[in-house]
């Protein structure tokens, strides 16, 4: 799963983390600390005008705003994530996840997906992130 993936050196020598390093930190945090500790990690490495196309749901959520409110409203509802990932690739400012999906709804059900999330970064900040069918 780990990728020799070059790190880039800022001007004053400090390096800074690959896109696939940070999206690698994002699923360690959704795995270690769950769902809401991950999107909130998720959107401090992202840009303040950000894109998500959340898989359940056809909606375009614009903003960290808007993307922290949308997940936190699931949540309080008593919807519950789990995110695995099982292979990272970078291409670019690309970074594509496969892995599942299990969503728990406050009624007792549940679905478990196999997804791809791709993260698109601009600046090296994450500029969208779509989650979709698990791509080959």
């Amino acid at each position: 799963m780990d990728s020799l993936a070059a790190k880039s050196s800022t001007a004053s020598g400090r390096v800074e983390p690959s896109n696939l390093d940070a999206i690698k930190s994002v699923f360690r945090v959704f795995a270690e600390d769950g769902m809401d500790a991950g999107i909130d990690h998720l959107l401090a490495i992202a840009h303040e005008d950000c894109e998500f196309h959340p898989y359940i749901s056809d909606t375009v959520v614009r903003g960290r705003e808007q993307v922290r409110a949308y997940y936190r409203e699931a949540f309080a509802a008593g919807t519950e994530m789990k995110a695995k990932a099982t292979s990272f690739t970078e291409s670019g400012d690309e970074v594509v996840v496969n892995g599942s999906l299990r969503v728990t709804r406050p009624g007792g059900g549940f679905s478990e997906s196999q997804l791809s999330w791709t993260y698109r970064f601009r600046d090296g900040q994450v500029a969208e992130a779509a989650w979709g069918p698990r791509r080959a």
